[in-house]
């Protein structure tokens, strides 16, 4: 399913969940805001739910 996501969703996770940094860790690395890496996180992981059958995880 992470083959199907974009480049940058897929860096977005790996720098959260393989590198360990904190949300405000990424704004800063990307230049955008905490709020903005939270729902962009938020999304990603709610659609890859969803293609796992896991809608009502969340």
């Amino acid at each position: 399913m992470c083959r199907q996501l974009s480049d940058d969703d897929r860096e977005l996770l790996r720098l959260r969940f393989v590198e360990d940094k904190t949300q405000q860790e990424i704004a800063d690395l990307v230049g955008v805001s905490q709020m903005q890496v939270s729902r962009r996180l938020a999304k990603v992981l709610d659609g890859l739910r969803t293609k796992a059958g896991y809608a009502d995880a969340a």
